[in-house]
Protein backbone atom coordinates (compact mmCIF):
# COMPACT_ATOMS: atom_id res chain seq x y z
CA UNK A 1 0.00 0.00 0.00
CA UNK A 2 1.07 3.31 -1.03
CA UNK A 3 0.56 5.35 2.40
CA UNK A 4 1.39 5.78 5.71
CA UNK A 5 -0.45 4.84 8.54
CA UNK A 6 -0.99 6.05 12.21
CA UNK A 7 -0.63 3.01 14.55
CA UNK A 8 -1.36 3.25 17.79
CA UNK A 9 0.08 0.66 20.08
CA UNK A 10 -1.11 -0.17 23.60
CA UNK A 11 1.63 -3.51 24.60
CA UNK A 12 -0.20 -5.29 28.21
CA UNK A 13 1.65 -7.47 29.24
CA UNK A 14 0.46 -9.77 32.56
CA UNK A 15 1.90 -12.76 34.29
CA UNK A 16 0.42 -14.48 37.32
CA UNK A 17 3.90 -15.88 38.27
CA UNK A 18 6.11 -13.19 37.80
CA UNK A 19 6.96 -9.75 36.94
CA UNK A 20 7.96 -8.92 33.51
CA UNK A 21 10.13 -6.34 32.33
CA UNK A 22 7.53 -4.56 29.50
CA UNK A 23 9.31 -3.36 26.38
CA UNK A 24 8.08 0.53 25.37
CA UNK A 25 5.80 0.91 22.73
CA UNK A 26 7.39 1.55 19.51
CA UNK A 27 6.99 5.40 18.35
CA UNK A 28 3.79 6.72 17.10
CA UNK A 29 2.64 9.76 15.05
CA UNK A 30 0.24 11.89 16.85
CA UNK A 31 -2.80 13.47 15.25
CA UNK A 32 -3.89 17.09 15.41
CA UNK A 33 -7.39 17.92 15.37
CA UNK A 34 -8.73 20.55 13.57
CA UNK A 35 -10.50 23.30 15.95
CA UNK A 36 -12.70 24.90 13.24
CA UNK A 37 -14.10 24.14 9.74
CA UNK A 38 -11.38 23.20 7.17
CA UNK A 39 -11.40 25.04 3.68
CA UNK A 40 -11.52 22.45 1.04
CA UNK A 41 -10.58 25.42 -1.89
CA UNK A 42 -11.45 24.99 -5.51
CA UNK A 43 -9.09 26.57 -8.19
CA UNK A 44 -11.85 26.13 -10.88
CA UNK A 45 -15.45 27.75 -11.54
CA UNK A 46 -18.71 25.17 -10.57
CA UNK A 47 -18.90 22.83 -12.69
CA UNK A 48 -15.56 21.75 -13.74
CA UNK A 49 -13.79 18.42 -12.56
CA UNK A 50 -12.01 19.54 -9.45
CA UNK A 51 -15.20 21.15 -8.55
CA UNK A 52 -16.93 17.89 -8.89
CA UNK A 53 -14.59 15.59 -7.44
CA UNK A 54 -13.81 18.20 -4.33
CA UNK A 55 -17.65 17.89 -3.88
CA UNK A 56 -18.11 13.97 -4.21
CA UNK A 57 -14.79 13.98 -1.04
CA UNK A 58 -16.58 16.18 0.78
CA UNK A 59 -19.96 14.43 0.86
CA UNK A 60 -18.18 11.00 1.33
CA UNK A 61 -16.61 13.02 4.36
CA UNK A 62 -20.01 14.36 6.04
CA UNK A 63 -21.81 10.86 4.88
CA UNK A 64 -19.26 8.75 6.80
CA UNK A 65 -18.52 11.44 9.60
CA UNK A 66 -14.78 10.81 8.70
CA UNK A 67 -13.43 14.40 10.43
CA UNK A 68 -14.86 15.89 13.75
CA UNK A 69 -15.17 19.54 11.64
CA UNK A 70 -16.93 19.60 8.39
CA UNK A 71 -15.08 20.34 4.95
CA UNK A 72 -16.37 23.12 3.45
CA UNK A 73 -15.97 23.79 -0.11
CA UNK A 74 -14.75 27.14 -1.70
CA UNK A 75 -14.73 28.17 -5.37
CA UNK A 76 -11.58 30.53 -5.80
CA UNK A 77 -11.31 30.30 -9.37
CA UNK A 78 -9.65 32.96 -11.36
CA UNK A 79 -5.79 33.18 -13.33
CA UNK A 80 -5.78 29.83 -14.40
CA UNK A 81 -5.68 28.95 -10.77
CA UNK A 82 -3.38 31.55 -9.17
CA UNK A 83 -5.88 32.57 -7.23
CA UNK A 84 -6.52 29.77 -5.37
CA UNK A 85 -3.00 28.62 -4.96
CA UNK A 86 -2.11 31.99 -3.48
CA UNK A 87 -4.86 32.07 -1.25
CA UNK A 88 -3.21 28.44 0.05
CA UNK A 89 0.25 29.34 0.06
CA UNK A 90 -0.52 32.51 2.45
CA UNK A 91 -2.14 30.26 4.74
CA UNK A 92 1.20 28.92 6.26
CA UNK A 93 1.02 26.77 9.22
CA UNK A 94 -2.87 26.28 9.46
CA UNK A 95 -4.47 23.35 8.96
CA UNK A 96 -7.53 24.17 8.18
CA UNK A 97 -6.84 24.88 4.61
CA UNK A 98 -6.31 22.32 1.99
CA UNK A 99 -6.78 22.78 -1.78
CA UNK A 100 -7.98 20.07 -4.90
CA UNK A 101 -5.29 20.14 -7.47
CA UNK A 102 -5.46 19.74 -11.44
CA UNK A 103 -2.70 19.94 -14.10
CA UNK A 104 -2.84 23.97 -13.90
CA UNK A 105 -1.47 23.75 -10.06
CA UNK A 106 1.75 22.97 -11.79
CA UNK A 107 1.71 24.79 -15.49
CA UNK A 108 0.22 28.20 -13.90
CA UNK A 109 2.96 27.94 -10.95
CA UNK A 110 5.69 27.20 -13.71
CA UNK A 111 4.48 30.11 -15.94
CA UNK A 112 3.81 32.81 -13.60
CA UNK A 113 7.35 31.88 -11.55
CA UNK A 114 7.73 35.76 -11.76
CA UNK A 115 4.83 36.73 -9.89
CA UNK A 116 3.91 33.39 -8.19
CA UNK A 117 6.76 32.73 -5.44
CA UNK A 118 6.26 29.65 -4.89
CA UNK A 119 6.66 26.08 -5.79
CA UNK A 120 4.36 22.74 -6.06
CA UNK A 121 6.70 21.09 -3.62
CA UNK A 122 6.16 24.18 -0.97
CA UNK A 123 2.63 23.12 -0.16
CA UNK A 124 2.44 20.64 2.27
CA UNK A 125 1.76 17.08 0.38
CA UNK A 126 -1.56 15.09 1.76
CA UNK A 127 -3.04 12.58 -0.91
CA UNK A 128 -3.85 11.15 -4.41
CA UNK A 129 -6.86 9.56 -4.74
CA UNK A 130 -6.87 8.90 -8.70
CA UNK A 131 -5.38 9.83 -12.59
CA UNK A 132 -8.45 11.22 -14.38
CA UNK A 133 -8.09 10.40 -18.34
CA UNK A 134 -8.61 12.97 -21.27
CA UNK A 135 -10.96 11.94 -23.47
CA UNK A 136 -10.69 13.93 -27.13
CA UNK A 137 -14.57 14.80 -27.83
CA UNK A 138 -16.45 16.00 -30.67
CA UNK A 139 -20.02 17.63 -31.00
CA UNK A 140 -22.67 14.75 -30.75
CA UNK A 141 -23.69 14.88 -35.21
CA UNK A 142 -20.23 15.25 -35.63
CA UNK A 143 -19.63 13.29 -38.66
CA UNK A 144 -16.04 12.27 -37.47
CA UNK A 145 -16.45 8.69 -36.14
CA UNK A 146 -12.56 7.78 -34.87
CA UNK A 147 -9.36 9.61 -34.25
CA UNK A 148 -8.27 9.86 -37.20
CA UNK A 149 -11.26 11.11 -39.04
CA UNK A 150 -10.40 14.04 -36.67
CA UNK A 151 -6.33 14.53 -37.45
CA UNK A 152 -7.94 14.24 -41.24
CA UNK A 153 -9.95 17.45 -40.69
CA UNK A 154 -7.56 19.11 -38.23
CA UNK A 155 -4.73 18.71 -40.68
CA UNK A 156 -6.80 20.25 -43.49
CA UNK A 157 -7.92 23.31 -41.68
CA UNK A 158 -6.79 24.89 -38.33
CA UNK A 159 -10.13 23.71 -35.78
CA UNK A 160 -10.95 25.70 -33.14
CA UNK A 161 -11.07 24.06 -29.69
CA UNK A 162 -11.96 24.79 -26.05
CA UNK A 163 -10.02 23.90 -22.67
CA UNK A 164 -9.63 25.64 -18.96
CA UNK A 165 -7.16 27.93 -18.89
CA UNK A 166 -4.71 28.89 -21.35
CA UNK A 167 -1.37 27.35 -21.31
CA UNK A 168 -3.01 24.92 -18.70
CA UNK A 169 -3.40 21.05 -19.29
CA UNK A 170 -6.05 20.97 -22.69
CA UNK A 171 -3.48 23.17 -24.23
CA UNK A 172 -0.51 21.27 -23.46
CA UNK A 173 -2.24 17.84 -24.88
CA UNK A 174 -4.06 19.73 -28.09
CA UNK A 175 -0.29 20.75 -28.78
CA UNK A 176 1.07 17.13 -28.15
CA UNK A 177 -1.56 16.28 -30.76
CA UNK A 178 -0.79 19.23 -33.12
CA UNK A 179 3.17 18.14 -32.56
CA UNK A 180 2.66 14.36 -33.29
CA UNK A 181 0.27 13.95 -35.75
CA UNK A 182 1.24 17.14 -37.92
CA UNK A 183 -2.17 19.00 -37.56
CA UNK A 184 -2.58 22.38 -38.43
CA UNK A 185 -2.26 25.03 -35.16
CA UNK A 186 -5.87 24.30 -33.14
CA UNK A 187 -7.96 28.04 -32.37
CA UNK A 188 -7.49 27.36 -28.87
CA UNK A 189 -10.30 29.33 -26.64
CA UNK A 190 -9.57 29.17 -22.92
CA UNK A 191 -12.87 28.86 -20.43
CA UNK A 192 -13.07 29.01 -17.24
CA UNK A 193 -13.36 25.47 -16.53
CA UNK A 194 -14.86 21.73 -17.45
CA UNK A 195 -17.79 22.92 -17.35
CA UNK A 196 -17.94 25.63 -19.35
CA UNK A 197 -15.26 23.88 -21.47
CA UNK A 198 -18.00 21.37 -22.35
CA UNK A 199 -20.77 23.51 -22.74
CA UNK A 200 -18.88 25.36 -25.26
CA UNK A 201 -18.79 21.81 -27.18
CA UNK A 202 -22.23 21.19 -26.71
CA UNK A 203 -23.83 24.25 -27.89
CA UNK A 204 -21.44 24.13 -31.01
CA UNK A 205 -19.25 27.13 -30.30
CA UNK A 206 -16.20 25.05 -30.55
CA UNK A 207 -15.36 21.58 -32.50
CA UNK A 208 -13.31 19.57 -30.06
CA UNK A 209 -12.28 19.40 -26.90
CA UNK A 210 -10.22 17.00 -24.31
CA UNK A 211 -12.61 16.96 -21.56
CA UNK A 212 -12.24 14.57 -18.23
CA UNK A 213 -15.01 11.85 -18.93
CA UNK A 214 -16.99 13.23 -15.50
CA UNK A 215 -16.92 16.82 -16.71
CA UNK A 216 -19.22 16.09 -20.32
CA UNK A 217 -21.46 13.08 -19.29
CA UNK A 218 -24.90 14.99 -18.83
CA UNK A 219 -24.34 16.18 -22.52
CA UNK A 220 -22.62 12.41 -23.93
CA UNK A 221 -26.06 11.03 -22.36
CA UNK A 222 -28.58 13.50 -23.34
CA UNK A 223 -31.13 12.53 -25.88
CA UNK A 224 -29.86 13.32 -28.67
CA UNK A 225 -26.11 13.32 -27.57
CA UNK A 226 -24.98 16.97 -27.52
CA UNK A 227 -21.08 15.35 -27.21
CA UNK A 228 -19.53 12.31 -28.22
CA UNK A 229 -15.71 10.83 -27.39
CA UNK A 230 -14.24 9.80 -30.01
CA UNK A 231 -11.15 7.88 -27.97
CA UNK A 232 -9.08 7.85 -24.81
CA UNK A 233 -5.79 9.29 -24.41
CA UNK A 234 -5.60 6.74 -21.47
CA UNK A 235 -3.18 3.43 -22.29
CA UNK A 236 -6.47 0.91 -22.18
CA UNK A 237 -9.46 1.26 -23.32
CA UNK A 238 -12.81 2.01 -19.88
CA UNK A 239 -13.74 -1.88 -18.80
CA UNK A 240 -16.67 -0.56 -16.92
CA UNK A 241 -19.61 2.53 -16.89
CA UNK A 242 -20.77 4.48 -19.45
CA UNK A 243 -17.96 4.58 -21.54
CA UNK A 244 -16.75 0.74 -21.78
CA UNK A 245 -15.08 -0.56 -24.55
CA UNK A 246 -14.20 3.14 -26.34
CA UNK A 247 -10.72 3.20 -28.15
CA UNK A 248 -8.07 4.48 -27.18
CA UNK A 249 -6.59 7.04 -28.79
CA UNK A 250 -3.36 5.12 -29.57
CA UNK A 251 -4.97 2.41 -30.92
CA UNK A 252 -6.78 4.51 -33.84
CA UNK A 253 -3.52 6.08 -34.38
CA UNK A 254 -3.12 9.10 -32.46
CA UNK A 255 0.06 8.61 -29.96
CA UNK A 256 0.94 11.65 -27.84
CA UNK A 257 3.88 10.17 -26.68
CA UNK A 258 3.14 10.29 -23.04
CA UNK A 259 0.86 8.84 -20.58
CA UNK A 260 -0.85 12.06 -19.80
CA UNK A 261 -3.88 12.39 -16.96
CA UNK A 262 -5.03 14.62 -14.45
CA UNK A 263 -3.88 14.47 -10.85
CA UNK A 264 -6.92 14.22 -8.00
CA UNK A 265 -4.64 15.07 -5.54
CA UNK A 266 -5.27 17.12 -2.16
CA UNK A 267 -2.68 19.81 -1.02
CA UNK A 268 -2.85 21.83 2.21
CA UNK A 269 -1.31 25.08 3.26
CA UNK A 270 2.30 25.22 3.75
CA UNK A 271 4.76 24.58 7.00
CA UNK A 272 2.32 22.14 8.59
CA UNK A 273 3.33 19.51 11.14
CA UNK A 274 3.90 15.36 10.61
CA UNK A 275 0.58 15.47 13.15
CA UNK A 276 -1.58 18.36 11.15
CA UNK A 277 -0.84 16.66 7.53
CA UNK A 278 -1.46 13.01 9.33
CA UNK A 279 -5.23 14.16 10.41
CA UNK A 280 -5.84 14.68 6.50
CA UNK A 281 -4.05 11.75 5.37
CA UNK A 282 -5.78 9.49 7.51
CA UNK A 283 -9.18 11.29 5.72
CA UNK A 284 -8.46 10.83 2.60
CA UNK A 285 -7.23 7.16 2.69
CA UNK A 286 -10.48 6.67 4.32
CA UNK A 287 -12.50 8.27 1.40
CA UNK A 288 -10.53 6.09 -0.78
CA UNK A 289 -11.60 3.21 0.89
CA UNK A 290 -14.77 3.60 0.36
CA UNK A 291 -17.53 2.08 -1.47
CA UNK A 292 -19.04 5.08 -2.34
CA UNK A 293 -15.75 6.47 -3.73
CA UNK A 294 -15.12 3.57 -5.47
CA UNK A 295 -18.45 3.18 -7.26
CA UNK A 296 -18.00 7.04 -8.27
CA UNK A 297 -14.55 5.80 -10.07
CA UNK A 298 -16.37 3.68 -12.26
CA UNK A 299 -18.80 6.15 -13.44
CA UNK A 300 -15.85 8.51 -13.73
CA UNK A 301 -13.64 6.25 -15.48
CA UNK A 302 -10.60 6.97 -12.63
CA UNK A 303 -7.35 5.33 -12.11
CA UNK A 304 -7.69 4.34 -8.69
CA UNK A 305 -3.94 5.40 -7.46
CA UNK A 306 -3.19 6.58 -3.42
CA UNK A 307 -0.41 8.14 -2.59
CA UNK A 308 1.12 9.77 0.54
CA UNK A 309 3.58 10.96 2.54
CA UNK A 310 7.21 10.86 0.51
CA UNK A 311 6.26 8.93 -1.80
CA UNK A 312 3.21 11.37 -3.03
CA UNK A 313 5.89 14.49 -2.33
CA UNK A 314 8.02 12.38 -4.71
CA UNK A 315 5.43 11.81 -7.56
CA UNK A 316 4.42 15.29 -7.40
CA UNK A 317 7.98 16.52 -7.99
CA UNK A 318 8.44 14.29 -11.36
CA UNK A 319 5.22 15.85 -12.55
CA UNK A 320 6.44 18.93 -12.18
CA UNK A 321 9.18 18.46 -14.30
CA UNK A 322 7.17 16.37 -16.64
CA UNK A 323 4.80 19.74 -17.05
CA UNK A 324 8.36 22.10 -17.63
CA UNK A 325 9.73 19.56 -20.14
CA UNK A 326 6.41 19.30 -22.19
CA UNK A 327 6.10 23.31 -21.63
CA UNK A 328 9.83 24.12 -22.87
CA UNK A 329 9.08 22.09 -26.07
CA UNK A 330 5.89 23.94 -26.53
CA UNK A 331 8.09 27.56 -26.24
CA UNK A 332 5.83 28.54 -23.12
CA UNK A 333 8.89 28.97 -21.17
CA UNK A 334 12.49 28.89 -21.72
Amino acid sequence: ALFALVVFAVIVTACATAPTTVPPPPPTTAITQPSRPIEFVISTAPGGGSDIYARKMQGIIEKLKLSPQPYLPVNKDGGSGAVAFQYVFEKKGDMHFVMITLNSFFTTIILQSSTLQFKVTDFSPIANLAFDPFFLWVQGDSPWKTAQDFIAAAKADSLTVAGTGSKQEDEVLFTLVQTKAGTKPFKFVPQSGGGAVAAALAGGQVQATVNNPSEAISFYQANPPKAKPLCTFSSVSPAAGPYKGLATCKSQGLDVGIEYFITRSVVAAPGLTPAQIAFHVDVFKKVFDSQDWKDFADLSVLDLKFLSGTEFGKFLEEYNQLHINVMKQAGWIQ
